[in-house]
């Protein structure tokens, strides 16, 4: 059962249990509007989640991750499934956006997320084949 079937079935429950949603008016309560108005906001739906310690610590330190928008050369190398002296590397010579704080390197994950939707959309487009340029016309050739 997935979250949203969960949701679904605490929601029937709960109207199956309750009395009637429209009770009677009473002149010194207040409205049957406001009453349900009252009533929407309160309403809740928990479930239970199991994790192991393993997914727990990297459940955390994804929301850490996520929360913080600045990331140090060891977060950003784990981000980005590198090696941290590959990323070292690449800081050096400019080849993905990094700034230094006090000596040390750091990302932030906006600018490695547009570097890497860069990197895809430069590495979808085609490129002509540097070399003889008589070499396409022989495969058209061989083609026809």
């Amino acid at each position: 059962m997935n979250l949203a079937d969960a949701i679904r079935m605490a929601t029937r429950r709960e109207a199956v249990l309750e009395p009637s949603p429209h009770p009677t008016p009473n002149p010194q309560s207040v409205s049957a509007h406001e009453h349900e108005q009252e009533r929407e906001e309160v309403q809740m739906v928990r479930f239970e989640v199991r994790l192991t310690n393993q997914q727990l610590y990297d459940l955390l330190n994804w929301m850490a991750r996520a929360l913080h928008p600045v990331m140090t050369l060891r977060e950003a190398a784990h981000y980005l499934r590198l090696r941290p002296t590959e990323l070292h590397q690449m800081a050096e010579h400019g080849i993905i956006p990094a700034f230094r704080v006090d000596g040390r390197w750091r990302f932030l994950k906006a600018a490695l997320d547009e570097w890497i939707l860069l990197q895809r959309a430069t590495d979808a487009t085609p490129t002509k084949s540097e070399g003889n340029p008589n070499e396409k016309e022989e495969g058209n050739e061989s083609a026809a």
